[in-house]
């Protein structure tokens, strides 16, 4: 009876410790839920593919990082400002004020969807490397390369205009097309001072295009020398004349049409007037801006039908110019040689 009565007496305080703690059963009782996690192997393979994405070194790496503006993975918001204020020389009467002003925007990331990899269960034996996890790092380096042709695309200009220039090639042939010199890199800088281009001007070739320019210069070539000596051959920035020149990581990502005297559409193949292009952005005119990674897996023990494991993966992504207003571009086209 004794114990029976010590049982109750805890049994008392425990259930007043809980009424307590969340607020009494009249008032709304909330239960302490488990947390929401993901499957170990998709923690896993989500880990694998943004350490993948990340350490891939392309040129878009120079836009203006937008990332951490990024609401709920999803919008792009940042404020743009507004006019720099009069400045006066030898006034004599009080200054006047003007108030600061800000445009906000929201941007919506666009949304890249990998196709999904079906792995079949007869496939992943006797196997010298992680199968899932090769797949993985293909889906990275997909992804990557479609968000930076897009990127390429957007930052080139239209057609020659205000604060968007466009020039040709002019030096020796090569394969039908004039090739790129060191001369023609001195009239584009001209024609962005005229411009009054910002700093933090970045040139991005396609490969044939940047070693036409390099491998023709003694003083582009003698860059390469000096880039340090560790086993591996990786040239793919040079500097002259305030461009940082990159070579690109595909070699169809901007195209001139020399009929219509404008960009051709994206993904156009190089043919008859149709011809290949680079193009130039400043750093702190553009932005890129990544969100949400999402990754989807069906595992084979829920999929009787197809019994495979498959798997796919999508990401948040934008690249564009930070304002409406003066989006300073320039293409350089190669011309056709007679």
């Amino acid at each position: 009876m004794k114990r029976f009565l010590v049982f109750c007496g805890l049994l008392i305080v425990a259930v007043v410790a809980v009424v307590s703690v969340f607020g009494g059963v009249g008032t709304g009782t909330l239960i302490a839920m488990p947390a929401v996690v993901l499957d170990t192997q998709q923690i896993v393979f989500m880990r694998s593919l943004q350490e993948e994405y990340v350490k891939i070194d392309t040129w878009l790496n120079d836009a203006q990082d937008l990332s951490s503006f990024v609401v709920n993975g999803q919008t792009l918001r940042f404020p743009e400002a507004g006019a720099a204020p009069a400045v006066y020389k030898n006034r004599t009467t009080d200054v006047d004020s003007v108030e600061p002003s800000e445009t906000t925007y929201d941007v919506s990331l666009d949304y890249y969807d990998s196709q999904n990899y079906k792995m079949r269960n007869i496939n992943m034996h006797a196997l010298p490397f992680n199968k899932m996890q090769y797949y993985t790092n293909k889906s990275a380096n997909s992804i990557r390369l479609k968000e930076v042709n897009d990127a390429a695309y957007a930052f080139a200009p239209d057609e020659a205009g205000n604060k968007k220039i466009i020039i040709a090639t002019t030096g020796g042939a090569r394969d039908g097309f004039k090739m790129l010199t060191l001369s023609d890199i001195v009239v584009l800088a001209r024609a962005c001072d005229n411009a009054q281009f910002p700093d933090g001007r970045n040139l991005v070739l396609p490969s044939d295009m940047w070693w036409d320019l390099v491998q023709n210069n003694e003083i582009l070539k003698a860059q390469l020398s000096y880039q340090q000596n560790t086993g591996t051959i990786n040239p793919n920035v040079v500097n002259y004349y305030g461009f940082k020149i990159h070579k690109a990581t595909d070699n169809s990502i901007v195209a001139y049409d020399i009929d219509a005297s404008a960009k051709a559409a994206q993904g156009a193949l190089i043919t008859g007037n149709v011809v290949p292009a680079g193009f130039v952005f400043c750093t702190n005119e553009v932005f890129r801006a990544g969100g949400d990674f999402e990754m989807f897996l069906l595992n084979k023990a829920q999929n009787p039908t197809g019994r495979a494991d498959e798997f796919g993966f999508a990401h948040r992504f934008k690249a564009d110019f930070t304002k409406d207003a003066k989006r300073y571009s320039a293409m350089v086209y190669q011309a056709i040689s007679a």
